[in-house]
């Protein structure tokens, strides 16, 4: 599977603006702007689409890996926050936190933090990262489930 992005920056860093693509078409001259990690500007920037990615590709993991074990969620929302931190004049990726809350049929404790575990470990956008991933899941019981 490939999938492919089109960016393009016009401006300086500081002032400037650019537009980013999907080969889905799904984001479409979509504005970014690095302000915009820190402001209110009604635009996009790189840091907020990592956390993006990584946030939806954690919940189609959980899904995948509760299916793996005859289950399915009736919702599986993850939140994303990505930490900017400057350093030594150059920004990184000081660390992403994901608070996921799973709605399932019954299912133990220790199963629960069993798929979790595993669907972190198999989420290749936060393998492809050089940089901490804290995980908190929460089990939210439900009593009418479909079971796959």
């Amino acid at each position: 599977m490939i999938r492919s992005a089109v960016a393009i920056w016009k401006g300086s860093p500081a002032i400037g603006e650019g537009l980013v693509s999907t080969s889905s078409g799904v984001m479409s001259n979509a504005l970014y702007s690095f302000g915009s990690s820190t402001g209110n500007e009604p635009c996009t920037s790189p840091s907020e689409m990592l956390a993006a990615a990584v946030a939806s590709c954690m919940s189609l993991m959980m899904a995948q890996e509760f299916a793996k074990v005859g289950l399915k969620a009736e919702q599986i929302k993850t939140e994303s926050v990505l930490t900017l931190q400057e350093k030594r004049g150059h920004w990184d990726v000081a660390k992403i936190e994901l608070t996921v809350h799973a709605s399932l049929p019954h299912i133990d404790e220790e199963t629960f933090h069993r798929v979790t575990r595993s669907a972190k470990a198999q989420c290749p956008i936060s393998r492809a990262l050089n940089v901490p991933v804290k995980l908190t899941a929460t089990l939210e019981t439900i009593e009418h489930a479909a079971v796959v």
